[in-house]
């Protein structure tokens, strides 16, 4: 998934203009990279993206995104608990305890 991606303004909406970093480039499920979407620039921007989509996107990307996205917290949890971030790691772990 992109990380490192370029926004332009037109007409007072985002346009998503450019990715600089591919460095973990894969074939993966769409739902992930429009989950961090979602998580990064909201919901709004997120919901324009799937209405754009036109429904071109197929089975049930709603449930994907929300699946995945409920992933995050945890994924941050582990990163903090190998890094040894005591911080962080209880960030990720609010919604559990």
């Amino acid at each position: 998934m992109p990380r490192a991606v370029l926004w332009e303004t037109e007409d007072g909406l985002p346009r998503l203009s450019g990715v600089v970093d591919w460095d973990e480039v894969m074939l993966g499920d769409q739902a992930e990279d429009l989950a961090a979407i979602g998580a990064s620039y909201g919901e709004e921007l997120l919901g324009r993206v799937l209405a754009l989509s036109g429904g071109a996107l197929g089975g049930d990307v709603p449930g994907r995104i929300s699946t995945i996205r409920g992933t995050f917290a945890l994924q941050q949890a582990l990163c903090a608990q190998r890094d040894g971030d005591e911080e962080e790691l209880a960030d990720g772990l609010t919604g559990y305890r």
